[in-house]
């Protein structure tokens, strides 16, 4: 009973310790280039007067609206 019980703790252990040692490879690395990208996004970019011009909406046709959202 007792072999019983130290092995369940060993193999618990053992998972545990897996889990710590991926959450230590693949868990920082993803988020903080997460953040470094996420910061780069935010920086305001310079637009000419020339390009805020010649940026204009343009509208879908009603054809293409109703084909888009399925509305018939």
């Amino acid at each position: 009973m007792s072999l019983t019980i130290f092995l369940a703790f060993c193999i618990l252990g053992c998972d545990f310790l897996l889990y710590v040692l991926f959450q230590w490879i693949y868990g920082e690395k993803h988020r903080n280039a997460v953040r470094r990208r996420a910061k780069g996004i935010g920086r305001a970019r310079v637009v000419s007067p020339r390009e805020a011009a010649e940026a204009t909406l343009r509208a879908f046709s009603p054809e293409a609206m109703r084909s888009r959202t399925g509305f018939y």
